[in-house]
Formats: C-alpha cells, sequence, structure tokens
C-alpha cells in the first residue's frame, strides 16, 4: 500500500519545483491519494473470497448500517472541537478572525471530497479489519494510527502542499500534525465500528474532519489546541467503551480469510 503512494508521491515532490510541471505533480499527487484504495482492491479481489467480496459491497453501498444516533457525532463532533479550540485560542489572546470562513474553501472542496473517499475505501475498506482481526481493536487502532501517520511523510516533500508548509514553519506543528492522526485514528475507528463497519460512516466523518480544518481561519497555534481537545474527546471515548477497545482478538465477518495490510 505504501508503495502504490510513496511512488507517486515521490514524482509529484519531484515536478512540484519546476513551475512548468505543475500539472503533472497535481497528477501524482493525486494518483498517490488513491494507493490505500488501489490497495484493498487488490487485496480483497484476489482473497478469491465471493464473501470478503459482498461483505465490501455491503458495507459501501448499505445506508442502513448508520445508527440515526451517530449522524449529530459523524458531522458534528469534530467542528464542535474547533469551535472550543478557537474560543480557547482567542481567550489567551489570539486573533477573532478565526471564526470567519476561509476564503480558500471552495478551491479546496473537491479535495475534501475526493481524499477522504478513496483513503477511506482502503483503510477501513480492507485495512483496520485486517488489522483488528490479527491485534485486537486498541492495539490495532494504536498500530494503524502509526501506519496512518507515516503514510502521510512523503506529502511534506511535495511544495505547496500543506505538510510542507508546516516543515517550513516550526517543528512544533510538525509534531502536531503527527500526533493529531492518533486521536483521529480512535475517533475513526469508534464511528466506524459503532455503526456496523459503514465505509460510508467512516468517509463522512473524515470529510466533516478535513472539511473542518480548512472551512475556517484557524492558525496553525489553536491546531495544536484541538489536537488536545480532540485528545480528551478520544480518552473519554474510550473510557466509556472499554470493553469495546480492550476487548480479545475477534475476527470481524470475512476477515478471518484475509492477510495482512501493508
Amino acid at each position: 500500500m505504501f508503495v502504490l503512494s510513496w511512488a507517486p508521491w515521490s514524482f509529484a515532490a519531484y515536478y512540484s519545483y519546476q513551475r512548468a510541471m505543475e500539472l503533472c505533480s497535481n497528477l501524482f499527487a493525486l494518483l498517490g491519494l488513491l494507493g490505500p484504495f488501489f490497495a484493498a482492491l487488490i487485496m480483497t479481489w484476489s482473497s478469491g473470497s465471493r464473501d470478503l467480496k459482498h461483505d465490501f459491497k455491503e458495507r459501501l453501498v448499505d445506508l442502513r448500517l448508520i445508527r440515526p444516533g451517530y449522524v449529530p457525532v459523524i458531522l458534528l463532533l469534530t467542528p464542535f472541537a474547533l469551535f472550543l479550540s478557537t474560543w480557547l485560542s482567542v481567550g489567551v489572546g489570539r486573533s477573532a478572525d478565526q471564526f470567519r470562513f476561509s476564503g480558500g474553501f471552495a478551491t479546496m472542496l473537491p479535495l475534501i471530497l475526493v481524499a477522504p473517499t478513496f483513503e477511506e475505501l482502503g483503510w477501513r475498506g480492507y485495512g483496520m479489519d485486517s488489522l483488528r482481526a490479527k491485534f485486537g481493536m486498541m492495539k490495532a487502532t494504536l498500530l494503524f494510527g502509526f501506519l496512518w501517520a507515516m503514510w502521510h511523510v512523503p506529502l511534506f516533500f511535495i511544495d505547496r502542499s500543506y505538510q510542507h508548509g508546516l516543515w517550513n514553519s516550526s517543528p512544533i506543528y510538525v509534531a502536531n500534525f503527527f500526533i493529531s492522526i492518533l486521536p483521529a485514528a480512535i475517533l475513526m475507528n469508534w464511528v466506524y465500528y459503532k455503526n456496523n463497519r459503514s465505509i460510508v460512516a467512516a468517509i463522512l466523518f473524515h470529510m466533516a474532519l478535513d472539511a473542518t480544518a480548512e472551512a475556517f481561519r484557524t492558525e496553525k497555534f489553536t491546531k495544536c489546541i484541538w489536537t488536545g481537545v480532540l485528545l480528551l474527546i478520544s480518552i473519554l471515548v474510550i473510557a466509556g467503551n472499554r470493553s469495546f477497545f480492550f476487548e480479545e482478538k475477534k475476527p470481524e465477518r470475512g476477515l478471518w480469510m484475509v492477510g495482512g495490510f501493508g
């Protein structure tokens, strides 16, 4: 899976420093985003298991898997956390302009729709279930968080990418980016499994997370607070679902037939 993303992102990084090749850089960057999805397709369809293929399709198209009571959580949890973080940030003297909408949000909207979709088709379509079947929920979530963080590394070398901007600003903000992936992984998996392994639920939560990060004029300082708030929410979620997160290894339906992911 890493090769399917890192290889095109290496070309994207190379071409990103050549202004006449910006289109090529963007195309390779987009191709890299498809890596998790391609990996899930390869692993699922090469398994030869009809049950596994049917399971993937069902979790992708059956909206009845989403529990209505979780819809506000899916759509509003991350915006609420950012609003609280911004309020705290303004309270210590940062700009109140952070509550204003970002002027560049519209240009980012296609990426906000595309990136979470293809990521979650891979992460939740195959990857997380495979890890959970081997390690149990908590260990799998921590391992997934680490792998997800490492998957992003090449983006720091692509000129004009968000991650490259962090690299040029402060090591603290780079560290915060990687730390923020842990609560995101915990909350994403909680939403995914509490909604009967609905891939759509994971996609919507991921979209809400990315949209929230781009919709407002949020300072990098505030995003550090946001990470802390999401970590606190994650701890509360784990505390309230101890039997769920600290289960014994338990393969999900169809996953006892699959191999590893990575």
